[in-house]
């Protein structure tokens, strides 16, 4: 249970990244925003380890260093970074329902990597999730509008997929979480410096940008570190799932409260949806919980002996 309460903990920081992001506006270009706000988490993970645990918890071993390398390159440089150049070719609407398949793609490589089998009920789950994502974004999709974009953005859903399969991975190698949430991040922001000199630069730090800017990244921190804290216990093809329950619906609400943007009623509709698949899915964990208890050996009793 403890699992699924720090990924719904991880969509909800997830979902405010989007408000404090349309807060900012063009104060920043896209690109370098993203490089800043995933620094700045990744710095804030660091004060946090110093603090709490020992910096040497973050050396491992070299043989997972490839892993490490792979999800903060698919995750950060590939899904932060492509989401954010796909939003430059095709609506959000494009960029939101094609990224949000990546729980489909998720179930495909922990099938094969992690050997995570999946039961009827968790791909109706994922039905229902990207039923739900249609349902939310759908009347404002666009799916003839910039190829090129429809595929960075496809991309960048993959690059998710890769990043939760090998944070789980490495969890299971019992790598601490500190470190899963670490490396990722600094990794990920070193490979985005390669793309920096092909992508407009534009920053304006006047007003209240600094504080919009450092509220993405706490949120980004906070949302890394529960979701890596998740990822102990919850297999790698639920995770996506378990966050889409707060992080839209955060989104949404808190666009409505701050900026006054009203949300239509398909959008209930697509809410509903997504909490569904998510008590399926809740029920799935449950029943697995539930049946490693009942595996327990069964030991004979000793008989007494007589004085």
């Amino acid at each position: 249970m403890k699992g699924i309460v720090y990924l719904i903990l991880a969509g909800f920081f997830i979902g405010t990244t989007a408000i404090w992001i349309k807060m900012i506006g063009s104060a920043i270009s896209p690109f370098v925003l993203t490089m800043f706000r995933v620094f700045i988490a990744a710095m804030l993970s660091l004060v946090l380890i110093f603090f709490v645990k020992n910096l040497k918890i973050l050396w491992t071993e070299r043989k997972y260093a490839v892993h490490l390398i792979l999800s903060g390159f698919f995750g950060v440089t590939i899904g932060f970074g492509l989401f954010i150049e796909a939003l430059q070719y095709v609506p959000v609407a494009n960029v939101v329902l094609l990224v949000g398949v990546s729980p489909v793609t998720t179930a495909f490589l922990a099938y094969f990597f992690l050997k995570e089998n999946i039961t009827k009920w968790e791909i109706i789950g994922l039905v229902l999730v990207i039923l739900g994502i249609g349902a939310i974004y759908g009347p404002e999709i666009n799916l003839q509008a910039n190829v090129f974009g429809n595929i960075l953005a496809v991309l960048a859903g993959a690059g998710y997929s890769v990043f939760v399969v090998s944070m789980r991975y490495l969890e299971q190698k019992k790598i601490p979480f500190y470190a899963v949430t670490f490396w990722p991040m600094l990794i990920g922001c070193l490979f985005m410096l390669l793309f920096l000199p092909f992508e407009p630069i534009a920053i304006s730090l006047s007003g209240m940008v600094m504080f919009f800017v450092f509220m993405l990244a706490f949120s980004t921190f906070l949302g890394f570190t529960f979701f890596a804290e998740g990822l102990k216990t919850i297999r790698a093809h639920n995770a996506p799932i378990i966050i889409l329950l707060a992080e839209p619906i955060v989104g949404i609400g808190l666009a409505w409260l701050i900026l006054g943007e009203v949300p239509p009623m398909y959008i209930y509709l697509g809410g509903f949806l997504i909490i569904l698949a998510n008590l399926l899915v809740e029920k799935e964990v449950r029943k697995k919980k539930l049946g490693k208890k009942s595996t327990t050996i069964y030991k004979k009793p000793q008989p007494l002996h007589k004085k």
